[in-house]
């Protein structure tokens, strides 16, 4: 195993000044800190995490707060950038699952952890666990989901809708139906951006174009869909809770001898990669999760390096359509 003491030799500094030079915190010069650390990478130098967080104060380790059934396509999409931001920024990721605790220890756990920050990024909002944590001294940036004085990072929920809707009524569309997800803020955002878009185009919503339906579920997705055409005015376009939900129907439509788009238009959102290797591809809202997690990652690094002069933003990031054949 490299020692401290090896890479000095081999630099023919001090043991202190490698470890200085190693820890980010050398006085020398820019030219000598990157020769010491080039010299230990060479050298296959490995440092000790659990040394260097008793000298620094810092784990640099990133917990991540998931509570659903990690089945939604968008959030792996979403973890793989947070993983991807982490590892640039040499942060490690960790879950901290309900399944380890009850929600009101997060703060506790994490605490325990040693977490230098955390991403919150599913979870039952309304919990007293959840906001202790999101209000603590721990730097936590909270994904699509808005407390006031929180770091939060959200995707445009509402204009989202407002341009998908927006965008079927250019194609023809003026009965236009929508599914929901759960209740919660983004689905919320979404049926807000939904009235919004069609009160200003002109298009009449009657009360049964507007289903409560779930996130990631094709079978009730399906069941919606099937509702709304025995409607005697019925829909021509219906905007999904997701893309899971809209592929999922579409292929359980077929199945009955309905033909998307000729006898219904669909719009899913997410914009996965499952919906556009489909025939045929599926009309969707890609959320942009390179820029979600490049914005989550800025505040807390923020958060955590400058603690004293850091305050809580929240970001909004836009995403876009995806043409597809299902409109």
């Amino acid at each position: 195993m490299v020692r401290l003491k090896d890479i000095a030799e081999a630099c023919g500094v001090s043991i202190a000044t490698v470890s200085r030079a190693l820890n980010g915190l050398t006085n020398e010069g820019k030219e000598r800190t990157a020769f010491i650390c080039q010299t230990a990478k060479e050298m296959g130098y490995y440092p000790n995490a659990a040394a260097r967080t008793l000298k620094t104060s810092k784990s640099n380790n990133i917990g991540i707060i998931y509570e659903d059934m990690m089945t939604h396509v968008y959030f792996s999409t979403l973890f793989d950038s947070l993983r991807r931001e982490s590892e640039k920024l040499g942060y490690d990721l960790t879950f901290i699952g309900r399944g380890d605790f009850t929600g009101q220890q997060y703060y506790e756990n994490a605490r325990q952890r040693c977490l230098d920050g955390v991403i919150v990024v599913q979870a039952d909002f309304d919990a007293a666990g959840i906001m202790h944590l999101a209000t603590s001294s721990i730097p936590t940036v909270i994904v699509d989901h808005t407390y006031e004085g929180v770091d939060c990072v959200t995707s445009d929920n509402r204009a989202s809708m407002e341009q998908i809707v927006r965008y079927v009524y250019l194609h023809g569309h003026r009965k236009i139906a929508i599914i929901q997800g759960q209740k919660g803020m983004v689905s919320r955002e979404r049926l807000a951006g939904f009235y919004k878009a069609c009160v200003e185009l002109g298009v009449r919503v009657p009360v049964e174009y507007v289903r409560e339906g779930l996130f990631q579920n094709a079978v009730a997705c399906t069941e919606d869909i099937l509702e709304l055409m025995k409607l005697p005015d019925r829909p021509t376009c219906v905007l999904c809770p997701d893309d899971g939900s809209a592929v999922g129907a579409m292929a359980r439509l077929h199945a009955k001898g309905i033909k998307v788009p000729e006898d219904i238009a669909l719009v899913g959102y997410d914009g996965t990669l499952m919906s556009q290797i489909i025939t045929p591809r599926l009309t969707t809202f890609s959320q942009d999760c390179t820029r979600i997690a490049q914005e989550v990652f800025s505040m807390l690094i923020d958060a955590i390096e400058y603690p004293d002069t850091h305050i809580p933003k929240q970001v909004t990031v836009v995403g876009k359509i995806i043409e597809g054949e299902t409109v």
